[in-house]
C-alpha cells in the first residue's frame, strides 16, 4: 500500500483513476499527501475488509486494479498483453487494470458457468478499449477454446476460494449454474469448512484443483506468469465459516501446487505480501 500510495502521488495510476472513477473519489485523493494515501488504504481494507465502510468498493477497486497495472509494470509485460482470468464472477479489477496497461492492444478472456455473473460482467466491461471474450464454460475446459500457450498471464483473483467452493459444491449435490451465487455461498462455505474440520478437504479437492492449475500452465507462453491473490472479508464466522483459514488460501494453493511439480517455479515481486499474492513464472 505505501508503493502504490507513492505510485499514485507521483501520477502512475492517472489514466485508471480519470477512466473508472467519479471526480468525487480522485478529488479525495488529490487533497491527500502520500502518508494520509497509504493510511486511508490501510485502514478501509484493514483484514478483513468491513464491506460498510464509506467508499469501500471504490478503494477495493482502486487497490486491486492499481496493484495488477504495477504488476504489469513491473513484470515488464507486453502492452500487447494476452491474459485469461479463472473464475472473474462479475469482478473487473483486471479487465481495468489491463485496459489502463495494453493502451489498446490487451485482449482478455475469462471464463465462468454462473449466468447472472456472467451478464454482469458483460455489462460492466462494456466500452473498455481492450478485446474482451467470455467463455461460458467451466474453466477447467478453456483449453477446448483456446491452444497452448496461447497467454501472456493467467490471473485468479480472489478464485482459489471460489474454485474450492466449487468442486465440493458439486460433490454436494449443490447447483452452481443455475443458482444465484451469492444466496448459495454461505451453503458453500460452510460445506468447505465441513471439509477442511474434518481434514478431507484436500483428498476431496486437490486433484480437481491441479487440473485447473494444469491446464493454466499449458495455457502460458514460456516465460509467462501465473499470478494469485486473495482477499478476507469480514463476517465469515457468521455463516459459519473461517477468517483464518479463508487467510491461508495462498499458502494451502503454494503447497498443492509444489507438490504437484508442474514446472511452475515462484518469484518475488517488491512489496507483494506473500500471505496476499503469488507470482509463478512458466520455466
Amino acid at each position: 500500500m505505501q508503493t502504490l500510495a507513492e505510485k499514485m502521488s507521483a501520477g502512475v495510476f492517472y489514466d485508471l483513476l480519470k477512466r473508472d472513477f467519479s471526480q468525487e473519489m480522485i478529488s479525495e485523493l488529490e487533497q491527500m499527501n502520500v502518508v494520509q494515501k497509504e493510511n486511508k488504504l490501510k485502514d478501509i481494507l484493514a483484514v478483513p475488509i468491513n464491506l460498510s465502510k464509506q467508499r469501500v468498493f471504490e478503494y477495493l477497486q482502486l487497490y486491486y486494479s492499481a496493484s495488477w497495472q504495477n504488476l504489469f509494470i513491473e513484470l515488464d509485460m507486453p502492452r500487447a498483453l494476452s491474459l485469461f482470468e479463472v473464475g472473474a464472477g462479475d469482478v473487473i479489477y483486471i479487465p481495468k487494470a489491463l485496459d489502463a496497461y495494453s493502451k489498446k492492444m490487451g485482449a482478455y478472456v475469462t471464463a465462468n458457468l454462473n449466468r447472472g455473473l456472467a451478464q454482469n460482467f458483460q455489462e460492466k466491461t462494456k466500452g473498455m478499449d481492450i478485446n474482451i471474450q467470455v467463455v461460458e464454460d467451466d474453466a477447467a475446459n478453456i483449453g477446448l477454446y483456446y491452444q497452448e500457450s496461447s497467454f501472456d498471464v493467467v490471473a485468479f483473483h480472489h478464485a482459489i476460494n471460489d474454485i474450492i467452493q466449487t468442486i465440493i459444491a458439486h460433490r454436494e449435490g449443490i447447483d452452481t449454474v443455475s443458482n444465484d451465487w451469492w444466496t448459495i455461498e454461505p451453503q458453500m462455505l460452510q460445506a468447505v469448512m465441513d471439509y477442511h474440520r474434518k481434514s478431507i478437504l484436500k483428498d476431496a479437492a486437490y486433484h480437481e484443483f491441479i487440473k485447473i492449475i494444469d491446464m493454466s500452465h499449458k495455457l502460458l507462453k514460456t516465460g509467462g506468469y501465473m499470478v494469485f491473490d486473495n482477499i478476507t472479508y469480514a463476517g465469515y464466522e457468521e455463516m459459519g465459516y473461517s477468517s483464518e483459514f479463508h487467510s491461508d488460501y495462498i499458502q494451502l494453493a503454494r503447497s498443492w501446487i509444489s507438490e504437484a511439480n508442474l514446472g511452475l517455479e515462484e518469484i518475488e515481486v517488491e512489496s507483494y505480501d506473500r500471505q496476499w499474492w503469488m507470482i509463478l513464472r512458466k520455466v
